[in-house]
């Protein structure tokens, strides 16, 4: 044994050990670091969606981000019905028609920063909705709304490992069974902040 051998037992050791345990602390600490307050990236009533009016389940494919939608009009949520007996359906609510018993198919491009994290997805519809983000189904196939339409009907939370740094698409199938239509979404998002 050499006159270093102590040194190494007493000193080294320990403070190789608080290092190796710091770093792994820190590991995770940036993987559980706080978050913000959510932001909202697409608000309701947002303006300058691509949208195209068809029959129900025509349209197959416009969820994919390369999907040529140059035939898409331009037109500004809620889409749906004017006139009714739900509060939504009314003239300042809906800015662009959206005839009953048709599908309403629309597309919006988003922004996402670095360190971006828990989109979600909120929709009032009358009727029912699938969502796709980035051409990933987040809904679970077409869901069921009904009675009159409601902010927040539906929440729909995106993977993160669907998210992209840059542009992001959002797309929407609307159905709707009769009487009134209504469709208008909301995204949100977080950051993880930094430490330090």
């Amino acid at each position: 044994m050499n006159d270093r051998s102590p040194f190494v037992s007493r000193v080294l050791f320990p403070v190789t050990v608080m290092f190796a345990l710091s770093t792994v602390g820190a590991l995770r600490s940036a993987a559980n670091a706080p978050k913000s307050a959510p932001t909202i990236v697409v608000p309701y009533g947002a303006s300058e969606y691509k949208y195209q009016v068809v029959p129900v389940d025509d349209g197959i494919g416009f969820e994919r981000p390369d999907f040529d939608d140059s035939a898409f009009g331009i037109g500004d949520a809620g889409f749906g019905t004017r006139e009714g007996y739900c509060a939504l359906n009314n003239p300042g609510d809906v800015r662009t028609e959206w005839p009953v018993e048709t599908d309403l198919l629309v597309r919006k491009t988003f922004e996402l920063p670095v360190g971006t994290t828990d989109v979600v997805v909120y929709v009032a519809v009358d009727n029912d909705v699938q969502v796709f983000i980035n051409g990933y189904d987040i809904s679970d196939g077409l869901q069921t709304h009904e009675e009159c339409p409601s902010l927040d009907s539906f929440t729909f939370a995106v993977p993160d490992s669907l998210l992209q740094v840059g542009t992001n698409l959002l797309a929407v199938r609307a159905r709707d069974r009769g009487g009134l239509a209504y469709l208008d979404l909301e995204v949100t998002r977080r950051a993880r902040l930094r430490l330090g």
